[in-house]
């Protein structure tokens, strides 16, 4: 199968190159030193031409940054989205688009569900919230991927960063009152290759890992990792003591029982097995 990722050079797109190629898969990777999103779409759906699936992995991701850059985040998640969706369906291909929690509210105290509304809170979200609906309204044959929380060995993510302030720090503060499902890469990656091969006929999928735990307990499962750090003091602390210019989500947690195909285990025990990979500057 041929497939193209646009945004290859991304933590996820890196992620999703590797595990394709390793897997025999014909590729063709896209970033934004040869792939000019401001095209037009048809000059897009010349350069995707003869891919059966199109993977949109680009993304504007700063949250904070997001709420004095709204345009930017709206060009990147919104507009840039709806146009490679279209582009893919000229082109023939399925279009593959990531999502994320943000489309919520985060005030929930259940797994939010496909089915659930969305109630975007900061910029960001609501940037993902018009790229969701940009590729509703595309044509594409078309499946939305929602994820959270996502780590991964290429680029910075959560585990790196706690890894380096456990080196240079004796005590550090992480909220414990946010939930959600850290949910890996590579996990991600492969749900995505299942709905590929096998062509599920979703057009929205919940793919995080399984469980739940707070950006604590995610640090401390990372100390766990790190045996030299085990010395070093973790402290929980409320969201009220470490404020941010966008509103972060009380409750990230997707609900993934609806999907068919490939279900990602339990966070934690996926950690375990990412950890010496992610982690392999630090341990």
């Amino acid at each position: 199968m041929r497939w193209a990722v646009v945004g290859s050079n991304g933590m996820f797109g890196k992620e999703l190159v590797e595990f394709l190629l390793a897997r025999g898969e014909e590729v063709l990777s896209l970033n934004r030193d040869d792939f000019d999103l401001e095209n037009s779409v048809d000059d897009l759906a010349i350069a995707l031409a003869g891919n059966e699936i199109v993977v949109n992995a680009v993304a504007y991701t700063a949250v904070d940054k997001a709420e004095s850059e709204l345009f930017e985040a709206s060009t990147v998640n919104g507009i840039y989205a709806g146009k490679l969706a279209q582009a893919a369906a000229l082109a023939n291909a399925r279009f593959f688009h990531i999502s994320t929690d943000y489309v919520f509210d985060g005030m929930s105290k259940v797994p939010y569900k496909i089915s659930d509304q969305t109630n975007p809170q900061t910029a960001y979200g609501e940037s993902k919230f018009v790229g969701e609906e940009l590729v509703r309204d595309s044509g594409a044959d078309f499946t939305i991927f929602r994820t959270a929380w996502l780590y991964g060995e290429h680029g910075r993510c959560f585990p790196k960063v706690i890894a380096g302030l456990l080196e240079s720090r004796d005590e550090i503060s992480v909220v414990g009152d946010q939930i959600g499902s850290p949910t890996w890469t590579r996990d991600l990656a492969e749900v995505i290759v299942d709905h590929g091969l096998n062509n599920y006929g979703e057009t929205l999928v919940h793919a995080v890992s399984s469980g739940q735990g707070s950006w604590f307990d995610f640090a401390s499962e990372i100390q766990n990792a790190m045996p030299a750090m085990e010395s070093k003091v973790i402290r929980s602390i409320s969201t009220e003591e470490y404020p941010t210019p966008a509103k972060r989500p009380a409750w990230s947690v997707l609900d993934n029982s609806e999907t068919k195909g490939l279900v990602i285990g339990d966070w934690r025990e996926r950690w375990k097995v990412a950890a010496p990979i992610v982690l392999k500057d630090f341990i």
